[in-house]
């Protein structure tokens, strides 16, 4: 009953004020009260609570029914998406596919034609939109892996968009991301059947189709449809309604994820090599956010395989070198989703000579994967010299750099009274308006300190005006860097 007061009462919040009057008159109706036995009135009620409890109290689960019944007759047709196909006694949809044995059904991927989307926009530094079209039939995008099942030609369209503010509101759901979170759109056509691309090993998660379900994203904020179908790569929705979907599953499990990807970035015209390695799942909007990071600080990425053994979130992770000199801080890193800010190690090695590997173990356990560092893979460092001197010049330069661009990593990593410094720096036309709200939205201060860099590109002036502010509103750690 409280899983049916709360579906109630998301779905009638979506209403305005002459909806919901509407909605409470056409409750009154002949032909519908004998359903009910309370003597009061529906137009008296006046909150949307206090109408579901009344509702819920007299009907149980056929409130359910009842509410879909005058969604109908008032032709609000896209509330009825809000409401699980499976749920409260309501008619299953069909699979197209029979899952068996609990939703476990395997198909062969021979059995899905591979398509090559079109792409629109080539910036590194911007999310790309993936646009593809079809004939009937059973088809596979070759850069998703998404998938879709039509009987007649479709055109449409998806992007890749990062869980950064939808990770919290799905953990007080109970549940967190199991694939990559896509914005699909239609253009023509219609599809009988989209299966979603997920990360999760499902070998020892039992009841699939009941621990995982599909995220909709809309103007009435989210929605959980449950799946009709999960196989050990995708989920399975018929008759799909578009939106912003990702794949989820139930937090009571400690899912391992069937791969992951490990990206390594170095920073080049330096005497010694300095990597950062990430360890995150495989999605693509936390992998570009990566790549703008590291890009905006100059580092440049260095390509090694993947590991490909499945890896199990919350689990701790050390990474090791084999040169004796290298120094990698921390010692270990929870393989986590963090939609924003993501941890890394990083490794530092002062003279490096030759080639060497990186080993990541499970802690106090296995080595899951290793790669080899050559030294072509960092062609622009550990050899790295200034004309006329070498280290000598390298350190004067250190010392003629603006004292924000020389203890950068202190400041992100130690700022906190950030508010005050966002108004300053706004004050002073250092940041415009706009910046200034993406900003305050983020929900880190490392985040809010990266970002701020990222705008200081314009010059010293702008530097010089940060550095006041970082004076005035962080006094004891400025001295101390000084």
């Amino acid at each position: 009953m409280a899983a049916v007061k709360k579906l109630l009462l998301e779905t009638l919040n979506c209403l305005n004020h002459d909806e919901f009057e509407v909605f409470k008159r056409l409750l009154q109706r002949k032909d519908d009260q004998e359903d009910f036995s309370v003597s009061e009135t529906w137009t008296e009620i006046q909150s949307r609570k206090d109408l579901v409890n009344v509702m819920v109290g007299e009907l149980g689960p056929r409130s359910v029914e009842k509410t879909q019944k005058i969604f109908m007759d008032m032709n609000i047709t896209d509330l009825l998406k809000m409401f699980p196909e499976t749920s409260f006694g309501m008619k299953e949809k069909p699979s197209s596919l029979d899952p068996v044995d609990g939703g476990r059904a395997e198909q062969d991927s021979s059995s899905w034609t591979k398509v090559d989307p079109e792409v629109d926009g080539t910036s590194p530094d911007e999310a790309p939109t993936y646009s593809l079209q079809s004939e009937a039939g059973r088809f596979e995008c070759s850069v998703s892996g998404l998938r879709w099942v039509c009987k007649e030609k479709v055109n449409f369209r998806y992007r890749f968009y990062s869980w950064d503010g939808h990770m919290v509101r799905m953990e007080s759901r109970g549940y967190r991301p199991a694939g990559p979170l896509m914005d699909i759109a239609v253009l023509t056509g219609k599809m009988m059947e989209v299966q979603l691309p997920h990360w999760i090993c499902i070998d020892n998660v039992p009841e699939l189709l009941d621990n995982f379900a599909v995220l909709h994203v809309n103007d009435c904020g989210d929605v959980l449809e449950k799946v009709t179908q999960v196989t050990a790569t995708h989920v399975s929705l018929t008759e799909p309604v578009f939106s912003m979907l990702a794949a989820l599953i139930n937090c009571i499990f400690p899912p391992r994820i069937t791969c992951c990807n490990t990206l390594i970035y170095y920073q080049p015209k330096t005497p010694f090599l300095k990597l950062h390695v990430y360890l995150i799942p495989p999605d693509p909007a936390l992998k570009l956010s990566v790549h703008r990071e590291e890009s905006s600080r100059g580092y440049e990425e260095i390509k090694k395989p993947r590991p490909d053994k499945p890896m199990k979130i919350g689990q701790g992770f050390t990474l090791k070198a084999t040169v004796e000199t290298a120094k990698i801080q921390p010692p270990e890193i929870t393989l986590r989703h963090d939609s924003q800010d993501p941890n890394f190690y990083e490794v530092f090695i002062e003279n490096p000579e030759g080639n060497f590997h990186l080993e990541l173990c499970q802690t106090c356990s296995e080595k899951v994967w290793f790669c080899e560092i050559r030294k072509d893979d960092y062609p622009k460092s550990g050899s790295f010299e200034v004309k006329g001197s070498s280290l000598e010049a390298v350190a004067a330069k250190r010392e003629e750099e603006h004292f924000v661009d020389k203890y950068r990593d202190e400041l992100i990593q130690r700022v906190r009274n950030i508010g005050p410094i966002l108004d300053g720096l706004l004050q002073q036309n250092v940041l415009q308006q706009e910046a200034y709200n993406t900003i305050t939205s983020l929900q880190t201060s490392e985040s809010q300190m990266r970002e701020i860099f990222c705008c200081l590109r314009a010059g010293d002036a702008c530097k010089d005006i940060f550095h006041r502010l970082l004076e005035q509103k962080e006094p004891f750690l400025i001295s101390d860097l000084n």
